[in-house]
């Protein structure tokens, strides 16, 4: 069966953009009816803000994958871009870094032995 296969970023990557931080809450909300409700809570949410910024053409799909953007607190720009598409059965979309100056981020290449292994 031939399809698109997305592979997306490497693990490196991923624990980059996917790192979360906790988040404490105290607070007191309204209700319509006037009633206060206080609250005390944790919860974790992921330390940089993520936006779509396009989209890769599939072979089989209308779109393969979306790219993304990932905006961090002290003003560190990760852009997803497609380093490769190997053929098996269809193109692997292996997705890497880019910098906020266009710079390809090492640490998020895939290697020649992983995109050959598709």
């Amino acid at each position: 069966m031939r399809c698109d296969q997305f592979i997306g970023l490497n693990p490196w990557a991923k624990r980059l953009v996917g790192k979360k931080q906790s988040i404490h809450e105290i607070g007191v909300r309204i209700m319509p009816n006037g009633k206060r409700k206080r609250f005390n809570r944790w919860f974790r949410q992921p330390i940089a803000r993520r936006t779509k910024i396009g989209h890769v053409e599939g072979a089989f799909n209308d779109i393969a994958c979306l790219l993304n953007r990932y905006v961090f607190p002290d003003g560190r720009i990760y852009d997803e871009f497609v380093q490769a598409t190997p053929w098996s059965s269809g193109p692997c979309y292996f997705l890497a870094l880019k910098d906020k100056h266009g710079r390809k981020v090492k640490e998020s290449l895939w290697t020649d032995k992983e995109l050959s292994e598709c």
